[in-house]
């Protein structure tokens, strides 16, 4: 079966070369992190957590690598001596990966699923663990780990259903693949049943819960928000908009949202995120045909109405200021990002249709009224003004939304628990075969 993988991947690389060439020419984030995805790391880096059998912990991109903040940082208290690396596929999750999981000894580019690859660079680190974020299957690479009998966990595994349905057309190749990982640690019931249809052991799969309920964060301060203000050179007055993890085709509307709502209330701030920085050059064109004043947050400038942040790993963080957010991804189908992060700072959450990523949490939001989903750009405005007018409706809503993400807490917990007996058990065969829920 593997013999027809790497057949398959050679045939479509050699397809694919033309255009991949001309992206590496014409696109910078093609070219970043090249040499590392061929397996050639920098030895400064490699030699962090070479020889030391570290636990490898794998996040595609930025959702993946905000999910694992919180399980680096307990594991790094739990198992102190334990080197951590952790790989990624996109330019943006390793620079999130990069600046925010500071308990990590080493951040790398994940290497291309190319058997000669693989086996080289796992030859060099053999890692005791590895723990793939959100299901990301990569054949070769689990391979050459079984090979290697190191255990294998799938952590806060999520199966949407377009990946399934394709997974299920290679259901023959799956199960062998499947079959080679220790423990699934699934976010949903229905995520556990997909993955066991695709082929993984029933007695190895766990519906352990969504680590990203585990994120409650202290409510700020009034001098806490005062010092972000500062911080970020914003007015001292004034409520805020924050529209986050934007998307090509949301940041039109969300100006045009912003625009609308200033008309009653001119002293609105509008922080303005889109979800890869390098589209930035773009979203500034619409503000500057808006005729909007505006500063960058990688060319600050003092008591701007409108913040565009273009750079990575400072989100969240500003979440803490926001009077109401919108979280993009969301009005155009991209599947949604995570709206749990405003949610936990206290913040009144919007969201719109397209939240195919996220089914379980937004429909438990929305459904006790943590949140508001709305269908399009004009939902959106009069949701919108409606939560700037009314207060008591804001903290309703942020009181909601603290509880629901109270109420779901544990998965983080369940999935310490669940390496902790993999660690012990030590057999990628017979791992983790006591459920935990």
């Amino acid at each position: 079966m593997f013999y027809l993988y790497n057949f398959l991947l050679t045939a479509f690389m050699v397809l694919a070369l033309p255009f991949f060439l001309v992206k590496l020419v014409t696109t910078k984030k093609y070219r970043q992190g090249l040499t590392q995805r061929l397996g050639l790391y920098p030895q400064e880096e490699l030699g962090k957590v070479e020889g030391a059998r570290p636990f490898w912990i794998h996040a595609v991109s930025v959702g993946e690598s905000m999910a694992a903040i919180p399980l680096v940082r307990e594991l790094h208290k739990r198992y102190p001596r334990q080197r951590i690396l952790v790989t990624t596929v996109t330019a943006t999750g390793h620079e999130i990966a990069k600046a925010m999981i500071k308990e990590a000894d080493a951040v790398l580019f994940f290497p291309f699923d190319v058997s000669l690859i693989v086996k080289r660079v796992l030859d060099r680190i053999r890692p005791s663990l590895f723990l793939l974020m959100e299901t990301e299957i990569w054949p070769n690479c689990i391979y050459h780990l079984h090979r290697l009998q190191v255990p294998i966990v799938v952590v806060n595994g999520r199966i949407s259903q377009g990946s399934y349905r394709g997974y299920l057309r290679v259901r023959f190749l799956m199960k062998k693949v499947l079959g080679m990982i220790s423990s699934f640690s699934m976010q949903t019931q229905e995520d556990a049943d997909r993955i066991i249809a695709m082929g993984a052991p029933s007695d190895r799969v766990r519906n352990s819960g969504n680590i990203k309920f585990d994120c409650q964060a202290p409510l700020p301060s009034e001098a806490d928000k005062e010092n972000l203000r500062k911080h970020y050179l914003l007015p001292e007055g004034g409520s805020i908009l924050i529209a986050g993890s934007t998307h090509e085709g949301e940041e039109r509307i969300l100006i045009d949202t912003y625009l609308s709502l200033r008309k009653g209330r001119s002293d609105l701030l509008l922080i303005l995120a889109p979800r890869h920085p390098e589209r930035s050059g773009g979203v500034e064109a619409l503000l500057r045909e808006k005729g909007l004043d505006y500063q960058k947050r990688s060319r600050p400038l003092q008591g701007k109405q409108v913040l565009l942040l273009d750079t990575v790993g400072e989100l969240s963080r500003l979440y803490a200021i926001a009077t109401v957010a919108f979280v993009g991804g969301s009005l155009v189908p991209s599947g949604g990002h995570n709206i749990l992060e405003p949610a936990a700072h206290g913040v009144p959450v919007v969201f719109g249709p397209h939240m195919e990523n996220f089914q379980e949490i937004s429909a438990v939001v929305r459904d006790r009224h943590g949140g508001v989903g709305v269908r399009d750009s004009r939902e959106l405005l009069a949701v919108l003004e409606d939560l700037l007018r009314d207060s008591v409706k804001r903290r309703s809503m942020a009181n909601a939304a603290r509880k629901i993400i109270q109420d779901n807490q544990g998965a983080l917990q369940k999935t310490l628990d669940l390496v902790a007996g993999v660690m012990a058990d030590g057999n990628p065969e017979t791992s983790g075969s006591s459920p935990l829920c």
